[in-house]
């Protein structure tokens, strides 16, 4: 019985979500392709913790100016365009639009809501993400990884203020908005691996106060999205790896803290979203060092299927990609996940696709070595060129239509 009920549940889901168009999308991050287009005079120059980070020795490679999509977004929008994309999610720097606590750039602020009203000219949805990875650098010291990021005092007295100031510029531009992405992939990386900032290795302790401080501020910005403007949609952006039991793990101990990566943070969230959002690449095992990444869209079907019985809410794959500086493995990839898309689709309620990346840019602690983008940088112009996977988008997006 229990399983006829979800079953019914999930088709319920899927005749709801599909009144609309099949979302084809990209997700990019502030971050990592933006330049910082101030001058180190000016009085709303600002840095990050990962510009700290790497101030301080602890990365190999500087970030400079990206790919320059702050002030190349037309630029951006136009290939967008040309694939035929009806989505883009993209973030706002909190370092940029508040450099010093208290202090706003507004101007700043206004040349987002101007990226996002350009993108509704091209009749591309705006999916605003509040948070992607970096906090300003007034909320980080390199020598105390207890007070970083979301447990630190700044940061939670100063995120409800940079929240509404952000929604109440942009309520009537876009209902979409993503307060996280991959808190669960940040904190693992920052107090486990130790590549991210703070830097600290194998704290689970740690590691699991950032998730549930970061799942304390997620809340806060979705009750205040939906106070502010009840149409609104709130979607997580979670990073989900299909885990891989090895062994030797005979009592499921690393397998069990995959298990906790993937749904601790969703777990408290989960009756604030209206869209479970999640990020899917790969299979690994599952160990003390998590890194031997391996290609499988059989993973991505098993978490729609699981994603779909245990929230029963709509699903959004928010990104979905591979690293490949060639690019023949890039079409591979895409063509192999996009047929778990079609298939599952209708099954599990899922609302759409976004590809990781539409440029290569810089990938955190592997700088510009990892080149996930359906568009390579060109520095001497500033002009994006097309993998073949380019291609291979277009034609899913234009011809095999969902």
């Amino acid at each position: 019985m229990r399983a006829w009920i979800v079953s019914f549940a999930i088709f319920l889901i899927s005749q709801l979500s599909f009144s609309e168009a099949f979302w084809w999308g990209v997700s990019t991050s502030p971050y990592q392709t933006e330049d910082i287009a101030i001058s180190k005079d000016d009085t709303h120059f600002f840095k990050t913790d990962w510009d700290l980070f790497y101030e301080a020795g602890r990365l190999k490679y500087p970030k400079n100016d990206a790919v320059f999509s702050f002030t190349e977004y037309k630029r951006d929008i136009q290939k967008m365009k040309e694939l035929g994309l009806t989505h883009y999610r993209f973030g706002i720097e909190w370092a940029r639009i508040e450099p010093k606590i208290g202090s706003y750039n507004k101007e700043a602020l206004l040349h987002y809501k101007k990226i996002a009203m350009e993108l509704k000219k091209n009749n591309i949805t705006p999916i605003i993400c509040l948070w992607h990875w970096t906090f300003p650098s007034w909320a980080f010291d390199v020598k105390d990884p207890k007070t970083f990021g979301w447990m630190n005092e700044n940061v939670k007295q100063r995120w409800p203020d940079f929240v509404k100031l952000v929604i109440e510029e942009f309520k009537d531009v876009t209902i979409y908005y993503a307060p996280q992405n991959e808190p669960n992939a940040q904190s693992l990386a920052g107090f486990f691996m130790g590549i991210f900032p703070p830097g600290e290795k194998y704290s689970l302790k740690l590691y699991r106060q950032h998730i549930e401080d970061a799942a304390d501020a997620f809340i806060v910005a979705a009750d205040l999205i939906k106070k502010s403007y009840p149409q609104a949609q709130v979607m997580s952006v979670q990073n989900m790896i299909y885990w891989e039991k090895a062994w030797w793990d005979i009592t499921n101990f690393f397998y069990n803290l995959g298990d906790e990566f993937n749904y601790r943070h969703l777990e408290r969230i989960k009756d604030h979203i209206d869209i479970v959002g999640f990020n899917y690449y790969y299979r690994v095992k599952a160990s003390p060092f998590p890194n031997e990444r391996v290609i499988d869209p059989e993973g991505l079907k098993l978490l729609l299927l699981k994603l779909a019985e245990r929230y029963k809410k709509p699903l959004l794959i928010t990104e979905n990609g591979w690293a490949d500086p060639i690019g023949k493995i890039k079409t591979d990839y895409l063509l192999k996940h996009i047929e778990v898309v079609k298939e599952y689709r209708h099954k599990t309620g899922l609302l759409g696709y976004f590809y990781w990346s539409l440029i290569d840019n810089y990938e955190w602690a592997a700088g510009y070595e990892e080149k996930f983008g359906l568009f390579h940088f060109n520095p001497g112009d500033k002009s994006l060129q097309p993998y073949e996977v380019v291609d291979a988008l277009k034609k899913i997006v234009f011809e095999d239509k969902l």
